[in-house]
């Protein structure tokens, strides 16, 4: 994967060759008086009913920030217990 770097201006001059070069995996950074202000990658292929929460998580796990876990349900907390005096202040309380 290639980094290409563009001016404001340059960019609108060649935003065919840009979109061209993103389409093949290349990032682009489009520049603002030598500032990056944006960043023009190949878009992930949206999956049917997939939200954006998805498309976001899918992305950081692609990027190696994240790793996703199986799919379901999470199973509810249950709350380890502890005796002694836990258990005689929760009984003076009710």
């Amino acid at each position: 994967m290639k980094h290409l770097s563009y001016g404001v201006r340059e960019f609108q001059a060649r935003i065919g060759e840009a979109l061209r070069a993103a389409q093949r995996g290349d990032r682009v950074l489009i520049t603002s008086h030598g500032r990056a202000v944006a960043v023009l990658a190949k878009a992930d292929a949206a999956l049917p009913g997939e939200s954006g929460e998805d498309r976001k998580r899918r992305r950081l796990a692609a990027e190696g920030k994240l790793r996703l876990g199986r799919r379901g349900r999470i199973p509810p907390y249950t709350p380890p217990r502890i005796g002694g005096l836990s258990d005689q202040l929760q009984a003076d309380r009710r």
